[in-house]
């Protein structure tokens, strides 16, 4: 039976995280171009919605086929806020490497009952829009206003509540962005998957 100290599970769990963002980077190079917010085959509440889009090329960004006025902000990130009647939509991105597309629904208390199965609630994160939240602009670039992810979580989420969350503790789980999606999420407490498929990443 395998023992781990709370230093070695630290290394192991780090390791962890490295791995997964180089496979993170490799799926980058694969996808040229990437909505960050929102996240296909969600769903909204009829108002202005936030798009984020990372990409590599410049592009062109079109709501149900009409273009959308973009921000460039750095290191190829575009911005942008839409609004439009309650119902299914569809955002289209284009540029040099193709073209993609991500579907959500704007519900009303009208048109609650045509939201499509299986399409879950987007929660934005965090709450307000603003990249400068978290991100800071070094040489034309975006990067973390601190050295760790953790870090920069820790500057708006109570560092003391972490355990009551989690079965390990914050050294261990440093890399917040394995789990969690920092520009929001479908699944709860923000997380990329279902709690059970996120504890398996690193548990059989």
């Amino acid at each position: 039976m395998l023992t781990f100290s709370r230093r070695s599970g630290a290394r192991l769990f780090a390791a962890l995280g490295v791995l997964g963002i180089a496979a993170w980077g490799q799926e980058r190079k694969q996808d040229a171009s990437t909505f960050l917010r929102p996240l296909d085959q969600s769903v909204l509440e009829v108002g202005p919605v936030s798009v984020i889009v990372r990409a590599s090329n410049k592009g062109k960004l079109s709501l149900d086929g009409k273009p959308v006025d973009l921000k460039q902000s750095a290191g190829g990130v575009y911005t942008a806020t839409v609004n439009s009647s309650g119902g299914l939509h569809e955002l289209s991105w284009i540029d040099a490497a193709g073209e993609q597309k991500i579907r959500f629904f704007l519900r009303t208390e009208a048109n609650v009952a045509g939201v499509p199965a299986g399409w879950k609630v987007f929660k934005p994160h965090p709450p307000s829009v603003e990249c400068g939240i978290c991100h800071s602009e070094k040489q034309g670039e975006w990067s973390f206003k601190t050295r760790s992810y953790s870090e920069t979580c820790f500057t708006c989420h109570e560092q003391k509540s972490f355990v009551q969350g989690h079965a390990h503790n914050d050294e261990v789980l440093a890399d917040c962005v394995l789990c969690h999606n920092p520009h929001g999420s479908t699944e709860e407490f923000h997380l990329k998957m279902p709690r059970e498929t996120a504890c398996k990443q690193c548990h059989g």
